[in-house]
């Protein structure tokens, strides 16, 4: 994630949700060794790193030869010209959550527990945006803290991530690769609409 965010070639409009995104697996590192999972070795050697791979693996793609899922599009092609420096970040928070979470926590299989699902949502709080958006204004987005964001935004993550606890159990239960393939379409569905609703906050 380090290297990720210090890579010259990462493209400006990202800038600011790597920066994030490093911050927050740093906050999630932090809190696993002080023990507030249920399963440290598995949330560091699974659980932390196979979600940040799906991150990584999307831009490496996007990067190659565009072929990446739409919500993902949205959130790597959209420029910073008419859009705030929020809606960059959302975006990618957004396309991680709502397209990437659900299957990772299919990968991770029963030993991901909804105790620590709902965890996270402390980390978060506590742990990771104290730190990082100070940070992200400091480095990267001057106006930051003075941008208008729908007084929803913060709550919509949390509801996003139970949405994707709902959308991973299905997934893990669908009954056959067809009822599952529709499964995984509508999820991508979900997080290609969250990510034009958050283009359209200004418009």
């Amino acid at each position: 994630m380090t290297a990720h965010y210090r890579d010259p070639a990462l493209a400006p409009q990202n800038r600011p949700f790597a920066l994030l995104y490093l911050r927050t697996t740093e906050g999630m590192r932090d809190a696993n060794a002080a023990g507030e999972f249920s399963a440290p070795e598995f949330w560091d050697r699974s659980v932390i790193p196979t979600f940040a791979d799906y991150y990584l693996d999307a831009y490496a793609a996007w990067q190659r030869d565009g072929a990446v899922d739409p919500a993902w599009r949205v959130a790597f092609e959209t420029l910073p010209a008419g859009i705030t420096c929020t809606q960059l970040i959302y975006l990618g928070i957004s396309a991680h959550i709502n397209n990437d979470l659900a299957f990772m926590i299919e990968d991770m299989g029963p030993g991901y527990l909804y105790a620590d699902h709902k965890h996270v949502d402390e980390v978060l709080a506590v742990r990771a945006r104290p730190v990082v958006y100070p940070e992200i204004q400091r480095d990267l987005c001057p106006g930051l803290f003075g941008e208008t964001v729908p007084p929803t935004a913060d709550v919509d993550i949390f509801g996003w991530r139970e949405v994707a606890w709902r959308q991973g159990q299905a997934l893990a239960g669908a009954p056959d690769r067809a009822a599952r393939d529709a499964i995984a379409g509508q999820i991508r569905d979900h997080a290609h609409d969250r990510a034009r609703e958050i283009i359209a906050w200004h418009r």
